[in-house]
């Protein structure tokens, strides 16, 4: 291997690392097509699976620098590079995040959502008043006019990505209705109709201010603040359904200890997909697997989970 650069982190080549360069999926373009940095302190090892740049900058563009990275993810530590590195362009796509006022103006316990938790769950799983209320602002749940939820996204340096609209009934259930705060803005033409979404984990923007938490990771936004009011020493998040686990998006989790509760039915592709990420120290609640499909761990906690 050698080693001679004046840089910290270079991009993967046989010059710097001493050893063939090696391609990964592109996040972006999904092609086998992304050039990662290497750490050149520390044995050139790749940064991240997610830190590169993609081969096909006129077509796809993406290029996500370690600067980037460790600014995302503070709680990594400081590993910045000393030395001045190269000037390279910035990606053609940058996030656009949604202003923080969507957030605080839709910020109502006026939902159906909310007179289900403050009343008929909080009776059932002891949850206090206070604790139900704490869980509700520290997410930032909203409401529509129509009484259905906001679950916002908002990622770890406090940007609003998205939110998510639900529709649930009386008894807590989910109905037939949802939809996402992006596309009513590019409805109402406030945002463009090529607004480039970028998701997060529900819950993100708690991390670097809960540094020493474990983590717990659900599927349902749902089950994320029922369980925030019944265990609030641990930090629940959620990734929206069990297609919204994805190494792109647990990136936000590395250096953290986190526990997994996917819903029944989905363990061995979470298993799967916690296979392809580095840097988690994790494992995984496999009680809810002997119950019948789709159900998550509030149902099980409110008797409401029929066995297989």
């Amino acid at each position: 291997m050698t080693n001679n650069t004046d840089y910290r982190y270079c991009l993967d080549s046989p010059r710097v690392t001493g050893r063939r360069q090696q391609k990964t999926t592109c996040p972006q373009c999904g092609r086998k097509s992304l050039v990662r940095y290497v750490d050149t302190h520390n044995l050139c090892q790749y940064v991240s699976n997610l830190v590169g740049r993609c081969d096909h900058e006129h077509s796809c563009g993406y290029h996500y620098r370690p600067s980037e990275y460790f600014s995302d993810h503070p709680w990594l530590g400081d590993r910045q590079p000393t030395a001045k590195r190269p000037w390279l362009p910035p990606p053609p796509a940058p996030l656009q995040p949604l202003p923080m006022r969507l957030v605080t103006e839709s910020h109502s316990p006026h939902s159906t959502l909310w007179q289900w938790l403050s009343g008929d769950c909080a009776r059932r799983l002891g949850l206090a008043p206070e604790m139900v209320r704490r869980a509700y602002e520290n997410y930032y749940v909203g409401a529509t006019r129509e009484s259905d939820v906001i679950y916002w996204q908002i990622d770890c340096r406090q940007r609003v990505r998205t939110g998510h609209i639900m529709q649930y009934g009386p008894d807590g259930h989910r109905l037939g209705y949802q939809n996402w705060v992006h596309n009513k803005l590019k409805e109402q033409g406030l945002l463009p109709r090529d607004w480039p979404l970028y998701q997060c984990l529900f819950g993100e923007h708690l991390l670097p201010f809960r540094k020493q938490a474990h983590v717990c990771l659900v599927e349902s936004e749902k089950t994320a603040l029922v369980m925030a009011a019944r265990h609030p020493d641990q930090l629940w998040i959620a990734t929206g359904g069990c297609g919204g686990l994805s190494a792109a998006r647990l990136e936000c989790l590395r250096g953290r200890r986190v526990t997994l509760f996917p819903d029944s039915g989905c363990l061995e592709k979470w298993r799967q997909l916690m296979g392809m990420t580095t840097g988690i120290s994790y494992n995984f609640c496999e009680q809810i697997e002997s119950y019948a499909e789709n159900t998550d761990l509030v149902d099980v906690l409110l008797g409401e989970a029929p066995p297989r």
